[in-house]
């Protein structure tokens, strides 16, 4: 138990120092101007358990209930029998990428809730292919808070005065 409570520890220290090595250190102007998230529910979707950190972090600074799954076979299953109001997706995952996940998503679920993908790729053919599975927005992995979090509000904040 204490071993295991050591490895949550660093792990958490990890996140925080990968939070501030880049960039995301919180300013002035950052407090209090992201309300329109508030109670959002977004279910965020990679294998790797340092993005789905990282991803958990920034989104419970503001009051964001964040749902974690490893692939998109679990994503899928989520999204059966409970409802968000976004999906941060990883392309590249076992069971289930990605692309099958957001296609079964929009073909089989129906569901039209958005879908960002989150990819460490930069290339346009990659986009493209994102955008022709039902994907709404693409996010590069290491993602910029700012631009991550101004994302997420184009899809689903309110359209409000506040400042990123």
């Amino acid at each position: 138990m204490i071993n295991n409570s050591k490895k949550l520890k660093d792990s958490l220290t990890q996140v925080k120092r990968k939070i501030d090595s880049n960039g995301f250190e919180e300013k002035n102007s950052m407090d209090n101007n992201l309300t329109n998230l508030k109670g959002k529910k977004i279910l965020v979707v990679d294998d790797n358990i340092m993005n789905r950190m990282l991803a958990d972090v920034i989104l419970k600074k503001y009051d964001v209930l964040v749902t974690a799954a490893d692939n998109g076979e679990e994503a899928v299953i989520y999204l059966k029998s409970n409802t968000c109001d976004l999906v941060l997706m990883d392309l590249q995952m076992p069971v289930l990428n990605g692309y099958q996940a957001s296609e079964i998503i929009r073909q089989k679920l129906k569901l039209d809730v958005p879908i960002i993908a989150l990819t460490a790729s930069d290339v346009a053919e990659e986009k493209r292919k994102c955008y022709e599975v039902g994907m709404n927005d693409y996010l590069s992995k290491p993602f910029n808070k700012v631009q991550f979090l101004k994302t997420i509000c184009a899809w689903i904040g309110e359209s409000n005065d506040s400042k990123i």
